[in-house]
This record gives C-alpha cells, structure tokens and sequence, in this order.
C-alpha cells in the first residue's frame, strides 16, 4: 500500500512535469496539444474513493492553471474528471466487477473497455476545459473541433503510454 502511494506520487510529479514542461509547448496546427496528465486520474488504482480523486484533481487543475495562466479551466475540468472517474468505472464494468487490487490499464481493464473508460473521461474533461475557454469569444465550429481534435490526441498519447504498463510480479 505504501508502495503504491509512492509510486502514485512520483507519476503525479513526472507527468505534471512532463505536461508543463513538453506538452504545453506542443501546438499541433498551432491550436492542438495533447494533455499527459490526464494519465494522473486515469492511472489511480478502481478502488481509489472520490474523494481522493476530487482531491487530486482539483490539487492537480489548479496547479496546472498555475503554470499555464487559465485562471481555474484545468481546476474545474479535472475536478469534474475525478468527479466522473468512480461513475464511468462503473458503467464500463465487467458484470461480475473488476477483480480486489486492479488498476485502471490496459492490462487489468482490456482494451476496449480501458478505451470507452478513457475516452468519456477524456472527452468530458476536454468539452468543459474548451466550452469554459470558448467564452472567450471562439465559436461554436472551432470549440467543436478542438474537443474533438485534442480528445483524439490525448488519447492517442494515453494509449502509448500503455504500452509502457507491465505486469505486477
């Protein structure tokens, strides 16, 4: 258990360091970035409560607007995440639930249900963060795209990252 909360810890700090420091600087088509630290709630263990979740995400977000200027977007977007986390686990769940001490990957989830399990996630947290940043005068065409464009990014990036998730001994 202590393990893991390290482990869980030392994800937070590279991929958040990986976030700001890489993938903010990253504009595809000069409007399109992928967001690695969605991994941050995506990775935490099923059993993980919501009020962990809530907690981290709104630490997470809120440290994120820190460093990126956006003024409480990625607070209220990942906190709705965390919020959303424990809903959709259970709505992509195997009938007979997920296995005591699985992790939400690849590897204990199977691929298609990781994927609808990752991309509600993802998708909800990106049609907040850019309907919020839309206010700001964007229409409804681009916010569209960009929710649509950047979910299929991060995805595409959280898949990779997978490929990395190995086995427990």
């Amino acid at each position: 258990m202590t393990s893991e909360i390290i482990q869980n810890i030392l994800r937070w700090i590279l991929l958040m360091a990986i976030q700001i420091l890489i993938f903010n600087n990253i504009y595809i088509g000069g409007v399109y970035n992928p967001y690695i630290y969605v991994l941050i709630l995506l990775s935490l263990p099923i059993e993980a409560s919501v009020l962990v979740t809530l907690l981290i995400g709104f630490f997470t977000g809120f440290i994120l607007d820190v460093f990126s200027h956006t003024y409480g977007l990625h607070t209220m977007a990942f906190t709705l995440f965390g919020f959303l986390r424990p809903i959709v686990l259970r709505l992509v769940a195997p009938r007979d639930g997920y296995a005591f001490g699985s992790n939400a990957n690849v590897l204990d989830m199977q691929l298609g249900r990781y994927s609808a399990y990752a991309l509600l996630l993802i998708f909800s947290h990106h049609l907040l963060l850019f309907v919020l940043e839309g206010f700001s005068g964007g229409s409804v065409g681009s916010i569209t795209m960009k929710v649509l464009v950047n979910t299929f990014l991060t995805f595409i990036v959280v898949l990779v990252s997978q490929s990395f998730t190995r086995k427990r001994a």
